[in-house]
């Protein structure tokens, strides 16, 4: 006679199985990490901020996004124990995935939050492509908000905060603000969600609205009584583009943009946008169904709106990924649960998750020929009598360099992987002109934003011995 089968146990199994999954997934994102490190690294805002780290032996905050320290921590350890600049190089880029290999694990190993971890791998994998190889604060804030939510679902409700809990609590609502200002909507759409919950305790529903008002009152202070530095009041300029483009907002170049990347790349956004609110409209939760249809839609315009001449898919990708959580947090939460009554949740997730871990190597092509060409730039240019070199822009590969303004921090870390004596000056700029004046400066390092002397760089990483003078090319 066969025994009975166990029952199954929702939420053992569910952190045991969810824990498995996290663990294998950021495994995969760790080993990707680590063999496109240039990829990933010596581009762009990476190599400005490795460049400033090893130049200033100091964290390089941009834009007051404080959160950025998780994981510029990792390079400034690295040049603190005066590794060789592969290695911290290699330490930045694994630095990124063990951050959310970290934040994962809190939120399921040690909060016990396994629903929050499958969101979080989702997070991961589900919409992210090109922003694997272009790295910035918006995701790494997003991974902190979800462990936010996670923190506040395992305390339950208002009254079972200690008192040193108060400050910690505010402490992790501005952090996350200051990661990236955009997280905010996640967070609005989050405690949207949690707040439609029935039946919704009181000391929950407050909870929720205390942490919903420390986000808020961050917003205000920052944009408000703060000076904005440069970049977030041009952000704030753009927002000018909402009445001067009505009523054509649907008719924009970016929403066309948009949805050819879906098809191409973000296929599981509209695929679960249409399940979840088709899923809440069959069980009869209009106020759900509104918030899963219409959150996203707007969110879309939003930023598809200030950007509507189009802008690189790395950069709007970037923008975008807040979708993720607007779709994954009710398809793990309700629908799921819905269809499946968890036995077979994870085992859903891990094929979104392995579908997306697919895409994000694939997208690799891109990257790994923009590094080649600058690789083989310096090859080609290697033997020339004047090795430091001024480049126009439009001599340059657009479609392969994608934008110019990191090259020379590129082309440094680039030479000086081999030797520090073999570090060279090498710019490409839209404007050439506007660096007559210094061409002739024999001991001087051109960047896009400010020059450095020779003697102000950190000889043990990129000691430039050419002193010839800079030639155009």
């Amino acid at each position: 006679m066969m025994k009975d089968r166990p029952a199954y146990d929702l939420r053992t199994n569910g952190v045991k199985q969810s824990l498995r999954l996290g663990m294998l997934v950021y495994a995969v994102l760790a080993v990707l990490a680590a063999v496109f490190y240039l990829e990933r690294i010596a581009m762009l805002d990476m190599a400005f901020q490795v460049f400033h780290i090893l130049r200033t032996g100091s964290l390089q905050i941009q834009s007051g996004r404080f959160g950025a320290a998780a994981t510029q921590g990792f390079p400034w350890v690295a040049q603190m124990l005066q590794l060789p600049l592969k290695s911290v190089l290699l330490s930045y880029s694994l630095g990124h995935a063990l951050y959310y290999w970290l934040v994962f694990g809190l939120i399921t190993a040690v909060l016990g939050q396994w629903k929050w971890g499958l969101v979080f791998v989702l997070l991961s994998t589900g919409m992210v492509t090109h922003t694997f190889y272009w790295l910035s604060e918006m995701p790494q804030g997003l991974a902190f908000l979800m462990l936010v939510f996670a923190w506040i679902d395992w305390k339950g409700s208002l009254g079972a905060l200690k008192r040193w809990e108060y400050p910690l609590l505010a402490g992790a609502m501005v952090t996350a603000f200051y990661f990236h200002p955009m997280v905010l909507y996640a967070l609005v759409f989050c405690s949207l969600f949690l707040l439609l919950e029935k039946p919704l305790p009181a000391g929950r529903r407050n909870l929720i609205l205390f942490a919903l008002a420390i986000f808020f009152g961050a917003a205000l202070v920052k944009y408000k009584l703060l000076q904005l530095d440069w970049y977030d009041a041009i952000a704030l300029e753009r927002a000018q583009a909402f009445e001067l483009l009505w009523p054509q907002w649907f008719d924009l170049k970016s929403n066309r943009d948009f949805v050819r990347w879906c098809r191409s790349d973000y296929y599981l956004v509209p695929l679960l946008f249409f399940l979840n609110t088709g899923f809440y409209l069959w069980k009869g939760l209009q106020w759900k169904a509104a918030l899963a249809a219409l959150f996203p839609v707007c969110y879309v315009l939003l930023v598809n709106i200030p950007f509507h001449a189009g802008e690189r898919q790395f950069y709007m990708e970037n923008l975008y990924l807040p979708l993720a959580v607007f779709v994954s947090v009710p398809f793990i939460f309700d629908v799921l649960p819905g269809f499946f009554g968890g036995r077979y949740m994870v085992l859903t997730v891990a094929l979104l998750a392995g579908i997306g871990l697919i895409r994000i190597y694939r997208a690799h092509t891109g990257w790994t020929q923009r590094l080649q060409w600058e690789q083989g730039f310096l090859e080609k240019t290697a033997g020339l009598a004047n090795r430091k070199l001024l480049l126009p822009e439009q001599n340059a590969p657009a479609d392969t360099l994608l934008l110019s303004w990191g090259s020379a921090y590129e082309f440094l870390l680039l030479s000086s992987l081999e030797h520090p004596d073999s570090a060279r000056c090498i710019l490409i700029d839209e404007s050439p002109g506007r660096f007559d004046s210094l061409l002739r400066q024999r001991r001087l390092f051109l960047g896009e934003f400010r020059h450095y002397s020779f003697d102000s760089l950190p000889r043990r990483y990129f000691n430039v011995v050419d002193t010839s003078t800079y030639a155009r090319y």
